[in-house]
């Protein structure tokens, strides 16, 4: 964010609750924005402990959720800095009504009438993606970079759940079968290896998937 942004100052709000997501104002080339980005590595949240950033749990959907409301009403523009994984997921999250929070992001991306900008960093997959202003909810422009990674599913994600009745709790292959065994891996690794080409950030933007694929150092420039 400080190598994008007008004397590297950057002003942040709510840094206190939902840490794996940041959120901010900044100027560029004199404008005021609003910033939202994605925290990598454990991060520890109040309350609750550490848990692996890069993905959206309650707080932080909250917290992004307000603060791309406020923005609109306050006329700002909106970067999204994305490197996602996903949502969060499992009973515990169900239990907390992630769902809720989620679909309270999606609406109010979906209504904004500020710009928005969408700058695929590293990572960009699941419903996290379509959440933080991905392209099917038509921000004024989504950039990639030449490590970008964007898909519905990644590939060894898809693969499991290509062959999931085949394959025990832990993701092994339910069988003692020398051959079926060389079957299904052969056929994960199929699935898995045309997902994985299909996440190149080139391939990505000649079908459209993304505007333009822009090395980092031109970042700032084209913001």
């Amino acid at each position: 964010i400080a190598r994008l942004v007008d004397d590297s100052l950057f002003h942040e709000v709510l840094p206190d609750i939902g840490r794996e997501m940041v959120t901010g104002l900044a100027r560029i080339s004199g404008l005021w924005v609003g910033i939202i980005a994605n925290r990598q590595g454990i991060v520890e949240e109040p309350g609750i402990g550490k848990r692996p950033g890069g993905a959206l749990y309650r707080e932080g959907i909250a917290k992004i959720s307000s603060f791309s409301r406020s923005c609109n009403d306050d006329g700002v523009p909106i970067i999204w800095l994305q490197d996602i994984s996903g949502f969060d997921i499992g009973v515990e999250a169900e239990r907390q009504g992630l769902l809720g929070f989620g679909s309270n992001l999606i609406y109010t991306n979906s209504t904004n009438e500020t710009p928005m900008f969408t700058v695929l960093l590293r990572k960009a997959s699941g419903a996290g993606y379509y959440a933080m202003a991905g392209l099917p909810y038509d921000p004024v422009v989504q950039l990639s970079t030449p490590v970008t990674r964007l898909a519905v599913m990644e590939g060894r994600t898809l693969a499991i759940a290509t062959y999931n009745s085949k394959l025990d709790d832990d993701f092994e292959i339910a069988s003692d079968d020398p051959l079926v065994i060389a079957e299904i891996k052969e056929g994960m690794r199929t699935v898995a290896g045309r997902i994985e080409s299909d996440m190149d950030p080139v391939k990505a933007a000649s079908r459209m998937d993304t505007d333009e694929v822009v090395p980092l150092d031109q970042l700032r420039a084209w913001l």
